[in-house]
């Protein structure tokens, strides 16, 4: 016998015989992500959103999110996130720091934690506004 000659889908699972159908037992609720179980819970797109407080990718956070230092002190804002989508690399933050105004570049080293609330950084004040200065590429 050939392989041609076979019920269909005797090759793939040998278990089954060719035509039939395999009987599908009923999934508990909240098994998928359509169905999320009883009433008062949250909707499949609710789940798929990251909290405040939960880590997210560097493209994944906002100009203007709240930037913060080693001790949770108030730094700054986003003024960028600076990186190559195309390859989905992470370059650093361009922080535009609440003490003088001008844009400094964190780099990614120094940048400890990123939430879709706040970025955290391992600069203070002082070393915030030693930073080298940012100067976007015109393109």
């Amino acid at each position: 016998m050939n392989d041609f000659n076979r019920q269909p889908g005797a090759i793939d699972d040998p278990g089954m015989k060719g035509g039939i159908d395999p009987q599908l037992d009923a999934l508990p609720p909240g098994s998928s992500a359509d169905d999320t179980g009883e009433p008062g819970e949250p909707e499949a797109a609710e789940l798929d959103l990251p909290g405040p407080d939960d880590p997210v990718a560097w493209s994944y956070v906002e100009a203007d999110t709240l930037v913060v230092g080693p001790n949770g002190d108030e730094l700054g804002r986003v003024a960028a996130m600076l990186g190559t989508e195309t390859e989905g690399i992470f370059h650093g933050v361009a922080v535009t720091p609440y003490r003088d105004g001008t844009t400094r570049v964190v780099p990614a080293d120094a940048v400890t934690r990123l939430t879709s609330a706040k970025v955290e950084i391992a600069y203070d004040v002082d070393q915030l506004e030693a930073a080298e200065e940012h100067k976007p590429i015109e393109v």
